[in-house]
Parts: C-alpha cells; structure tokens; sequence
C-alpha cells in the first residue's frame, strides 16, 4: 500500500509540474474594461509594482488559485488576479490596433499621395522647360537658316563679282592694246610729216613747199 502511495504522489507530482511548464508557455491578455494590479506578492500583498490596462499582453508563469503570476513585456514580475486574464486578446484592443494600423497606412497615404504630387508639379515643370527650350531651338534654327540664306546669297554675289572683276581685267589689256596702238599710229604720222617737212625745207632753203 506504502508503494501504491508512493507512486500516486510521483504520477500527481509529474502532472503537476507538466501543467506548470504548460502554464509557462502561455500568454494572457487583461480582459476589456479593466485595470489590474501588479503585486509584488500573491493575494495582492506586497509593493503594487504597476498598473495593467486593458489589453496588455503578459506571460503566464504559474497560477496558484486566484491568483497568477505574470511577466509583462518589460521584464516585471509580480501577481495578479487569474479570472481577470483571458486567452485571446480583447476585442477593443484589437479595434485599437487595427485604428492605429489604418491611421499609420492613412498617413502613409497621405505622405505618398504628397510626394506624388510633388513628382508630377516637378514633372509639368521639367516639361515646360522642355517645351521652351524646343521652343528656343527652333527660333535658333529659323535663325541659322536666315544667316545660311543671307551667307549663300554673299557667296553667289561675291562669286558673280568675281566673274565681273576677271572679265574686266581680261577687256582691260585689250584696251590698253588698241590705245597703245593709236598713239603709236599718230606718232608715226606725225614723225613722218616732221620728217617731210624737214627734208622739203631743208632742199628748198628753208622754205615749207608742199
């Protein structure tokens, strides 16, 4: 009988400690609608270590009655009131999180929703400039076709000067020719008739004779 006992106190110690390495691993969340105490001892004695709001997470360490002992994400451990802590998390504090996820992506929204603003003003004034520099070239370009007009027409005036000025130099000695010839002719006319003047007077005593 003293074995039997023996045995039943191990099994029982066994399931024991199973059910406090269970408890462990646990996590509790405050029910809605409430702020608990943590104590630094159990049955709410000892320092109040901290105020637990509705929806704060802890993990469970041993539970001993009413009362369980927690460990906060701070690292604080302390005891509790056991009925006050729930599997799941509460349904207002899932509400809450879910506000302020869709406030952080409201936000987000926004800030993208700005910055693509400012990426299209920065766009249409990129293709403004643009437009005005097309603008611009093609001013530029009518204007170098002016001046590629205007040069073309000095070339062909200066190229028919050309012309002008190498038909007058080639006209030019002839002219000189014929002038030179002239004078030669009436120098030769006029040598002749001094020279016949000069014998006539000379065999008739000086006397022009003609």
């Amino acid at each position: 009988m003293d074995w039997m006992k023996y045995y039943k106190f191990c099994f029982l110690g066994i399931c024991l400690i199973g059910c406090g390495l269970s408890a462990a691993a646990e996590i509790r969340y405050v029910t809605d609608e409430l702020q608990l105490s943590l104590h630094e001892l159990i049955n709410s004695k000892g320092k109040l270590l901290q105020r637990l709001n509705s929806g704060t997470e802890l993990e469970l360490l041993e539970e001993e009655g009413l009362f369980a002992k927690v460990r906060t994400q701070e690292g604080i451990e302390g005891w509790t009131k056991a009925g006050f802590l729930i599997k799941d998390k509460p349904a207002r504090a899932q509400l809450m999180e879910l506000q302020q996820q869709n406030e952080t992506l409201n936000n987000a929204v926004h800030e993208k929703t700005a910055q693509l603003k400012s990426v299209k003003a920065e766009l249409a004034n990129i293709k403004h400039q643009e437009e005005q520099a097309n603008a611009e070239l093609q001013g530029q370009l009518k204007n170098a076709e002016s001046v590629v007009a205007a040069l073309d027409k000095v070339q062909q005036e200066n190229e028919a000067l050309r012309r002008r000025q190498s038909g007058q130099e080639r006209a030019i000695p002839l002219n000189w020719g014929l002038i030179a010839t002239a004078v030669a002719f009436i120098l030769g006319i006029t040598a002749g008739i001094v020279l016949f003047d000069f014998r006539s007077r000379r065999r008739h005593g000086g006397f022009r004779i003609y």
